[in-house]
């Protein structure tokens, strides 16, 4: 048995009990348990306990223990004794504190010590715990409460787990909600920057135009002064001159009338209107009011929500010549989706907002497989060609091919995490770096890998449409984690992980579903049965900033209507 008292590693579950330093000393139980490791300098047989030398002390000095057998030095066991014993129980009694718990009263289910069975259980069969006690350790009931005490275990380390990720989601909550405020302060500030931009042009147009009828005034006016200036002077050359004088003053009259009219419409001109700036009444209202810039409201978890029924937008091209076969889906952004058509041969984006196919394009065999791997480049997979196919998506919705790898085998399904692509084949999951090159060969004998594969930030998930119809749970390093299994789940097909780790799994039936699964791969609920728009669900994805599930059919025998959609289904 292992020695509980030598020094553990630093979890939880092995703090409990576990084997010896690589050094081989053995350390006190009673310090390790506080975390203070103290070499052990005796070992009582009583308690079955490693004793340090401040321990030992204390333990000689207590009443309860002065008479125990102390085991020193050299005489202490190697490994903490694994038989069991009859000693006398050390327990003092929670009633009496200066008895020790000697009985144990059946009747009552409860242990005391003689003056408790005097007192309270004197009609009862009493029995001593030192004749009884080795049946019980032998016993069902000590399995149980072991179990239970195991599972105890497992269930903090869970618990110790989610605190860990909760952890996580509120610091990354709060970069999240810091970086959406500033982001739309940033919108305001660009908004107001524009609308002051537009102002200031309006103004510098509305000043240009003035200075301009300023100068044409000054111009004019230039001009009529030196016409009044020769008049005067012609005037003041006759004004001794009478005949010169009188016939001048005939000649002048048309230009004197015209004159005059200028001038008035000079002092018309004049006449200068300002303005000033009046701000806009919404604007003033709201800052007027405070208003905040927005309010933190409690997301929804998507277990607490139902899917209904939005809407569908026909994917069937006007050039395709057969009903299209979707078997992979995946959302660029909120307001764009790629599917890969297996049938028409092609990949074509959905512009969600419009609901049209923005862009299609041909490919030279058909693909069940695609991984986003960022908001602008993604992958497909050729299983006749035995490649995967980059590509880039420019701001325009047009597709352009980048660079391809050779894959060993026919891949079908492929994912990706953290620059690494996941191959899904037959017998086993192959993790290439983005050059091609192998860095991982997860196998299995127990599983078949097929139909598809859905990753989250540690482990990864295969489903299965074999007499298994399962989902299984690996870690990156091919450890199974946990296997999800269902009567209802008949014909496992395309998986979808969610922010928030649930996991949704298509069902391929004609009254198909789509089942919720717990990281754990535990059953949550079955969603869009006997759903009008589901039969032969295929492939599915889901849109954590708008709660948005989209799911395609799939089947030889479905009416075109259910084939050639993507349907839409708003969580609420």
């Amino acid at each position: 048995m292992e020695v509980s008292g030598r020094k553990p590693e630093r979890s939880f579950k092995d703090s409990v009990g576990r084997s010896s330093a690589e050094d081989g000393e053995v350390f006190c139980q009673p310090c390790s348990s506080d975390g203070d490791w103290m070499v052990a300098m005796g070992y009582c047989e009583n308690c079955n306990e490693y004793l340090c030398a401040t321990c030992l002390k204390v333990h000689r000095r207590q009443a309860v223990s002065r008479n125990h057998k102390v085991l020193e030095g050299e005489n202490m066991p190697k490994a903490r004794m694994s038989s069991v014993t009859l000693n006398a129980c050390s327990e003092l009694c929670a009633k009496h504190t200066n008895e020790i718990v000697k009985f144990y009263c059946s009747a009552h289910d409860v242990v005391g010590c003689g003056d408790c069975m005097v007192l309270d259980h004197k009609s009862c069969k009493v029995d001593r715990i030192q004749d009884i006690s080795m049946n019980y350790h032998n016993g069902a009931e000590h399995q149980e409460l072991q179990q239970k005490v195991d599972q105890f275990l497992q269930n903090i380390e869970q618990v110790k787990r989610q605190i860990q990720t909760n952890d996580k989601h509120i610091q990354q909550t709060y970069i999240t909600a810091v970086n959406c405020v500033k982001a739309f302060k940033k919108e305001i500030l660009e908004y107001l920057d524009k609308a002051e931009a537009d102002m200031l042009a309006e103004l510098n147009k509305r000043k240009r135009s003035d200075e301009k009828m300023i100068s044409d005034l000054k111009e004019h006016e230039k001009t009529m002064r030196k016409n009044i200036q020769e008049l005067h002077e012609k005037l003041q050359l006759q004004l001794n001159h009478a005949n010169e004088l009188f016939a001048a003053a005939k000649e002048m009259k048309e230009r004197i009338t015209h004159i005059g009219d200028s001038i008035k419409q000079l002092q018309q001109d004049c006449q200068f209107r300002q303005y000033e700036f009046v701000c806009s009444k919404q604007v003033k209202e709201m800052v007027a009011s405070q208003f905040k810039l927005g309010e933190l409201l409690v997301k929804k978890h998507i277990v607490e929500m139902e899917p209904k029924f939005d809407s569908e937008i026909g994917i069937k091209a006007s050039d395709d010549t057969e009903d299209c076969e979707i078997f992979a889906c995946a959302l660029i952004s909120y307001n764009r989706i790629i599917l890969a058509d297996y049938s028409n041969k092609c990949l074509k984006i959905v512009d969600i907002e419009n609901r049209n196919i923005a862009e299609k394009y041909k490919l030279q065999s058909g693909s069940r497989g695609l991984a986003v791997i960022t908001k602008n480049r993604f992958a497909v997979a050729l299983p006749d060609e035995q490649k995967i196919q980059f590509l880039t998506l420019t701001q325009c919705d047009k597709i352009t091919e980048s660079n391809a790898i050779n894959v060993k085998g026919r891949c079908e399904k492929i994912a990706c995490q953290n620059n690494k692509i996941m191959v899904l084949y037959p017998d086993r999951v192959v993790i290439l770096n983005m050059d091609g090159k192998e860095t991982k060969t997860i196998c299995n004998s127990n599983v078949k890998w097929q139909m598809d594969i859905a990753h989250d930030s540690k482990s990864f998930y295969v489903s299965n449409s074999s007499l298994r119809k399962s989902v299984f749970r690996f870690d990156f390093e091919g450890n199974l984690i946990a296997t999800y299994k269902d009567k209802d789940l008949s014909d496992v097909r395309g998986l979808c992980v969610t922010r928030d780790g649930t996991v949704l799994v298509c069902n391929c039936e004609d009254n198909g579903s789509v089942h919720m699964i717990s990281p754990e791969c535990k059953k949550i609920k079955e969603i869009l049965k006997q759903n009008d728009h589901v039969s032969r669900p295929c492939c599915v994805s889901f849109c954590d900033e708008t709660n948005i599930l989209f799911l395609c059919n799939n089947s030889s025998t479905l009416d075109s209507k259910l084939r050639n959609v993507i349907n839409i289904f708003q969580f609420k």
